[in-house]
């Protein structure tokens, strides 16, 4: 044990050192009841500092043998929250790196390159606040401890496990971050000097569940811009500071009460001396005579009255022995002393209240025999008192719940249940800190900052604006990654969608993942995998919760490992590991692997994103593997230390990617499908690692998420490099990417969600259904459908006869310079502002016309009489036209019919007449292979024998091989008294009319695909559309829409309407899905 007493000013560099002990702590709290009964043969092996987890992890299993687990308040979680966290710091030999074996490693880092890889920074999207939809115990995050600067009550300080020191400016409104350019810390006590706001001590740590390490006490002169560490520095020690108090009449003297005792400092924090040995776990000052001081260990009560130079135990009304005491005293009558107790037993039960009237040297139990712990076994984690400053006899206790007594003790009454938010007294559950400032009584729980302004009837929220979710995994939409699920600590399962947090399920949120064909649809477990919880719309609502398989819980065994795996494949499928691994059936979990896998619950599922056949998982150090699916497995390798993550490669599934444990663990490649691998840690020693995530590019980006933060490579560099431009200093507990808008999303422990911007390496998609819409001798038009890229096509290349010759802005492009009657073959790229390029398109093969290829004007035998027949009226595919009669020929091509390659169309023709009784011959002609002429076999694609019908119907067949693009239709009517068909380039024709058209042809994009319930009618008109497309379906109610592209992304969501505004999609094809509960029915349409 090595404690400096010395004035020690450290640089910021150094003191970023010294801040790495918070990532350390093989200790737990020593007043849980397993750590107060040591096992013998452990304590003779070791000391407490030497002790692995695994010794721990030993004596945890040992108490909880045929207890019940499950009971709210047991202990068992804070426990299991520990070793999760912690065990990424194990080493090889079982114990958790020193302060001094991190001090080389941090020395080591220093070596590298000080600039981050990263060109962009990360942002924070969350949670800062959050719906309350399907969760039964809301909250935010932890909170140990809250302070109101004695100067100026607006200003609030709020100490968290894991997300440092916060300041609000405005009574808890607004919070901003003091403490995320030093390594990830705990506060667990905070005093501002009644001199100088600007002065702030903090207890560095985390008290109660030894989230964090300490370091000691840091002190900032700024307001908290900066931090310095102060005399009292603890640099090889699993030693925890509880509380920090100043002297009120002199900023200088501060009292630091650890678990090695109480130190005291009289020169703002210089020098530091031992006042006091033991556990010290709260101290109190008299309110009229701060030379008074009080303290209390686990087990012991010590007044001073010579201002901590001598200590007293007193024992008088007190209980023997105890597990944990907290103190309360009231300037309302500053000669009371109230001291809870928690019981030394197997439970830490309510052991009573005890209050003194001759400040502290005597005690008497009040009559309180209420259980005030509400049956809750972990008085060692959280527990609380507060006492009224204007009446002495208005006390207020916390441990799971908060309760208050008017009279001194004598009675209490509960003022909330934990499961009960909608109520106006809730505070979330497990109270770690209660205090008046002033009128306000103040609680920080695992749920947030509450505040009272009535003496507890009601109390407040202030946790909006805190960033302090402690994540154990988070999940992306494969759309977007403005929808997210995670797995929180404390609180259950949050999803974020349409820009908001919703807290959706309760319990202890794990692991995560959302349907990769649903954005909306999320997934979540609590801690064992005891409950999936399950969204249909984006956290909405709680649609569904499923149990763990009945086969996996006993009474030693509440289902899997604390964060039990769950995974989706490509199509939806769902499955988890416990002994076996399972599929989710409906609503029940179905056995898919032949028997158990290894020994002991699964740790790690892998689902291969290119062949869902394959699936790794590990047990331990051995990683499995199947090709069937999961119903069979087989070891391919075994590691030295334990797995921590699996990721195949995305588009290579011969590349597997391993992280062991701890901080000896490694990361691995292996380039031939798991059965060998390779370290690629350069850069990462002594680095604990927790997870690796493959972006699809050239080069094969990886990302690690570290306890020291995130790591980057790629196949040009030879080790791994910073890449954490504006991340704060924290844990990455787990890493996704969303390819599509090309974000790296990280989950921590203590600062909720970032994301981060990565460059560009996407390609735009191909464009497709390229065609001529216009041929010419010495020209063509160019047309395809747009491109679509996760950032923006900014152009297209046009190759002729794989040559560049230009490029262009728009899907469209007039190709000049031609040779008449030459064939070409043209094929486009699409590029972005990054300079991907996309693949080619199809080629597109055509003839230019020849030179003399113009279509043939019909002449006229007789001018004046030629159009006494003529045509009124054509109606076909979208052409409704009415002719003016004022000529024998009409050209009419800017009007166009719209057609689709193998559909059928009627035409309807209705002529004028002088006498109705003469007899009509007609024709149709479509010159579909485009050559200027409409002679060529098929053209003819209507004719009508001689009849003196008012109006006449034919059917037209467009042929799959016709030429995509705009082709010309001739229409000839003619008097005759039989039946002899025309041509098109009559020569001398008399009482009749031809009309020409446009007919725009375009590829048959196949049969519609529907999902359940074909049988409904669903419709979208017109199609192609330009501005507003028109939906019909058999009812609104309840109806949802996606307008998704041809990638999967959802470009459009939200309910049904008739008509949807679609102005500012992009040119190109699209996918319409409407859902109805879990039916849902597919189109697509054509943007133009």
């Amino acid at each position: 044990m090595k404690i400096n007493l010395k004035t020690n000013k450290l640089s910021m560099l150094k003191m970023m050192l010294l801040l790495m002990c918070l990532k350390i702590n093989a200790q737990f709290n020593e007043s849980a009841p397993w750590m107060r009964n040591n096992l013998q043969e452990t304590e003779n092996k070791h000391s407490k500092e030497n002790k692995t987890i695994n010794e721990i992890v030993t004596q945890f299993e040992a108490y909880w043998k045929n207890k019940d687990k499950t009971v709210k308040g047991s202990g068992y979680k804070p426990f299991k929250r520990w070793e999760s966290f912690w065990r990424t710091n194990e080493k090889q030999d079982g114990t958790v790196i020193t302060p001094t074996e991190l001090w080389a490693i941090w020395e080591n880092k220093k070596k590298q390159s000080n600039k981050s890889i990263a060109v962009n920074f990360w942002e924070p999207i969350g949670p800062t606040e959050h719906l309350v939809t399907g969760s039964y115990n809301p909250g935010q995050g932890r909170v140990n401890v809250v302070y109101v600067d004695p100067n100026n009550s607006s200003i609030i300080y709020v100490g968290t496990p894991a997300g440092g020191i916060w300041k609000s400016l405005n009574g808890g409104n607004d919070w901003v971050p003091l403490s995320d350019n030093l390594p990830q810390i705990g506060v667990s006590s905070i005093a501002v000097s009644h001199n100088d706001s600007n002065v702030i001590y903090i207890a560095t740590g985390d008290k109660d569940a030894s989230n964090t390490y300490s370091i000691g006490v840091l002190k900032s002169t700024d307001g908290g811009i900066s931090w310095s560490n102060t005399g009292l520095s603890f640099t090889n020690t699993s030693t925890l500071i509880s509380e920090v108090i100043m002297h009120p009449n002199d900023s200088n003297t501060i009292w630091a009460a650890t678990n090695i005792g109480l130190f005291k400092t009289i020169n703002g924090g210089v020098h530091w001396s031992l006042v006091l040995s033991g556990d010290i776990k709260d101290i109190k000052l008299k309110p009229s005579n701060p030379n008074t001081i009080y303290a209390v260990s686990s087990t012991h009560f010590y007044k001073s009255v010579d201002s901590g130079t001598t200590f007293t135990h007193i024992t008088s009304g007190l209980p023997a022995t105890s597990s944990r005491l907290v103190i309360g005293v009231t300037p309302a009558n500053s000669s009371y002393v109230y001291v809870l107790s928690a019981a030394n037993d197997a439970t830490s039960s309510f052991q009573g209240l005890y209050k003194s009237t001759d400040s502290g040297t005597v005690f008497t139990k009040t009559a309180a025999t209420i259980d005030v712990f509400d049956g809750s076994r972990q008085a060692w984690y959280d527990l609380a008192l507060a006492v009224s400053p204007s009446d002495a006899n208005l006390i207020f206790t916390g441990c799971l719940n908060i309760w208050k007594s008017n009279d001194g003790g004598t009675s209490f009454s509960k003022v909330n249940n934990w499961y009960e938010y909608d109520k106006p007294s809730y505070t979330h559950a497990d109270i770690h800190f209660l205090r008046y400032y002033g009128n306000k009584l103040f609680c920080g729980s695992d749920g947030g900052v509450y505040v009272s302004q009535d003496n507890g009837i009601s109390f407040t929220d202030k946790s909006k604006g805190l960033q302090i979710g402690q994540i154990y995994e988070i999940a992306v939409s494969k759309q977007s990654s403005n929808f997210i699920s995670g797995g929180f600590q404390d609180l259950g399962g949050f999803a974020y969608s349409n820009g908001t947090w919703k807290n959706y399920h309760g319990g202890d949120g794990t692991s995560t993942a959302i349907d990769p064909n649903n954005s909306l649809k999320f997934y979540g477990f609590t801690q064992f995998g005891s409950i999936l919880s399950i969204t249909n719309d984006g956290g909405y609502n709680l649609t569904e919760s499923i149990g763990a398989p009945g086969a996996e819980i006993t009474q030693d065994d509440l289902g899997g490992n604390w964060v039990t795996p769950l995974e989706i494949n490509s199509v939806g499928e769902v499955f988890s590991g416990y002994e076996r691994l399972y599929k989710l059936n409906g609503n029940s979990w179905v056995q898919q692997s032949v028997g158990t896998i290894g020994a002991g619950d699964i740790e790690n599922i892998e689902i291969d994103p290119t062949n869902n056949n394959i699936i790794y998982l590990s047990n331990e150090n051995v990683l499995f593997k199947s090709t069937d699916k999961g119903l069979n497995f087989t070891v391919v390798y075994t590691f030295p230390t334990i797995i921590k993550d699996i990721k195949v490669n995305s588009v290579n599934n011969n590349i597997v990617y391993v992280v062991t444990i701890g901080i000896d663990g490694l990361v691995y490649q292996s380039n031939d499908s798991a059965a060998t691998f390779t370290a690629i840690n350069d850069g990462l020693q002594g680095v604990a690692k927790n997870c690796i995530v493959h972006k699809n590019s050239p080069n094969n980006m990886m990302y690690v998420g570290t306890t020291l933060g995130v790591y980057y490579k790629d196949d040009t560099l030879s080790q791994w490099q910073k890449f954490d431009n504006g991340l704060p200093n924290v844990s990455v507990t787990d890493l996704e990417i969303n390819d599509n808008d090309n974000y790296l999303i990280a989950a921590t422990y203590g600062r909720g969600v970032w994301r981060i911007s990565l460059p560009d390496t996407k390609a735009p998609t191909t464009p497709l259904y390229l065609y001529a819409s216009v041929i010419g001798s010495s020209s063509v038009t160019l047309n395809w459908t747009s491109s679509l890229d996760n950032v923006g096509v900014t152009g297209y290349e046009i190759y002729k006869d794989s040559n560049l010759i230009d490029t262009s802005n728009t899907n469209t492009f007039i190709v000049n310079n031609l040779e008449p009657f030459t064939t070409y073959t043209f094929r486009i790229k699409a590029k972005d502002a990054a300079g991907n390029v996309s693949a080619f398109s199809k080629k597109l093969t055509l003839t230019t016309l020849s030179i003399d290829s113009n279509y043939c004007i019909p002449q006229v035998e007789n001018p004046g009489e030629e159009y006494i027949e003529n045509i009124r009226k054509v109606y076909f595919a979208g052409i409704n036209n009415i002719s003016t009669s004022t000529s024998a020929y009409e050209n009419f091509t800017s009007i166009s019919a719209n057609v689709i390659r193998g559909n059928s169309y009627s035409i309807t023709i209705t002529p004028w007449a002088l006498n109705n009784n003469l007899f009509k011959t007609y024709a149709v002609w479509i010159d579909y292979n485009n050559d200027g002429d409409f002679y060529d076999s098929g053209e003819l694609v209507c004719s009508i024998p001689a009849t003196n019908a008012s109006s006449v119907n034919g059917t037209i067949s467009i042929p799959m091989n016709a030429t995509v693009g705009n082709l010309r239709m001739r229409i000839y009517m003619k008097y005759f008294s039989n039946s002899t068909f025309l041509t098109p380039c009559e020569t001398a024709f008399f009482y009749g009319q031809m009309e020409d058209y446009t007919v725009n042809v375009a590829y048959d994009f196949g049969p519609f695909k529907m999902a359940h319930n074909e049988s409904e009618e669903f419709n979208l008109y017109p199609n192609p559309v330009e501005n507003f497309i028109n939906t019909y379906v058999n009812s609104l109610d309840n109806v949802y829409y996606e307008i998704c592209d041809l990638s999967g992304r959802v470009c459009m969501s939200g309910e049904i309407a008739k008509r949807i505004n679609v102005s500012d999609l992009p040119s190109g094809i699209y996918i319409f899905t409407i859902k109805e509960g879990q039916n849902k029915k597919q189109r697509k349409f054509i943007k133009k």
